[in-house]
């Protein structure tokens, strides 16, 4: 299977971009603490508002190309659209290192949660669109390995990273991942 170049583009995209919401769902207290100088009090009452718009990303991402299939795309054309518009948010990740304030700081994070989601949940479709039923589940568990692996990798090297430079690398990289898995996955995917 993974000779297929779709299967490689999916593989690809989710190594690329799950890193995106490990990024966010591990280290996102501790930014807000460290970088942002928020109490306990103030996480625990903010850092909810991401993953409440990352929610609503993956209920839109899904209606979205739903949608348009309705009106007549073809599945991959219509997810690849809403690929393609999620991964022209997820660079707003750039501009949190540089918000002025705690609270454009976490707007800009939902909305990166918001387009991850959108993007995502639309990427994992694509197994069923360009595959027989019978091959989506195997495909599904290459793409799940290549995010948790591509997770890792990113996860791991935030600490270092993070230590020795700052959130603002880790945020800049993590802002340019989602269109980097779009464009290979449109390479290698032929998605839209």
């Amino acid at each position: 299977m993974l000779k297929n170049r779709q299967v490689q583009g999916i593989v690809l995209a989710r190594f690329l971009g799950d890193p995106v919401w490990w990024l966010y769902l591990v280290w996102l207290p501790l930014y807000l603490a460290r970088a942002r100088g928020l109490s306990l009090k103030a996480i625990g009452a903010t850092a909810w508002i991401p993953f409440l718009c990352a929610d609503a990303g993956a209920l839109a991402g899904g209606w979205f190309s739903g949608w348009l299939i309705r009106r007549g795309w073809k599945p991959e054309r219509a997810r690849g659209t809403a690929i393609v518009l999620a991964a022209t948010l997820t660079p707003a990740g750039m501009l949190i290192a540089g918000a002025k304030s705690e609270a454009g700081a976490v707007a800009l994070i939902s909305v990166v949660l918001f387009a991850f989601q959108f993007w995502v949940n639309n990427v994992q479709t694509l197994a069923s669109d360009f595959f027989p039923n019978e091959l989506v589940a195997s495909i599904s568990g290459l793409a799940g390995t290549g995010a948790g692996v591509g997770a890792m990798i990113f996860i791991f090297s935030t600490g270092w990273i993070v230590d020795h430079f700052g959130y603002t690398p880790v945020l800049i990289a993590s802002g340019l991942l989602i269109p980097a898995a779009t464009a290979g996955l449109a390479w290698l995917g032929r998605t839209g």
